[in-house]
Order: structure tokens, then sequence, then C-alpha cells
């Protein structure tokens, strides 16, 4: 009898230190899952920062480059049309 008790016991303990370790460990992974998660959302708000930065450039160059082209063939509008005949 006294060595059922011990046994059960035993059992007992080691099902509880197994439960312990797998909680453990399932917390853990959950962590580091969040973690992770974060970092790759942040990589990625990164890089789409990066490249609105880079077509918000192209747009300015763009607007220069259209700007420049309207005034030359304004210039040659009025040479052609307005100038002295």
């Amino acid at each position: 009898m006294e060595l059922t008790i011990a046994l059960a016991l035993s059992i007992l303990s080691s099902v509880i230190a197994v439960s312990n370790f797998v909680l453990s460990r399932k917390d853990k992974a959950i962590k580091d899952a969040k973690e992770t998660n974060m970092e790759l959302i942040n990589y990625r708000l990164n890089e789409l920062d990066k490249n609105v930065q880079k077509i918000l450039d192209k747009l300015d160059t763009y607007d220069k480059e259209v700007d420049e082209r309207i005034e030359k063939a304004l210039q040659e509008h009025i040479k052609i049309y307005h100038g002295d005949k």
C-alpha cells in the first residue's frame, strides 16, 4: 500500500513537471512569434516608406521636367507665331 501511494505521487509529480515544461515552452513560443511578427511588420512598413519616398521623388522630378518642357514649348510658340515678321 505504501508503495502504491509513492508510485501514484511519483506519477502525479511527473505529469505536473511535464505539463509545466510544455506550457512554459508554449508561452515562450507565442512570445517569440509575436516579436517576430512585429519585426516583420516594422520591416514591411519601412520598405513601404522607402518606396513611397522614391515615388514622391520621381513625381517631383516629373513635375520639374514637365514645367521645363512647357516653358520651352511656350518660348518656341512665342518665337514662331508671335515674333517679329
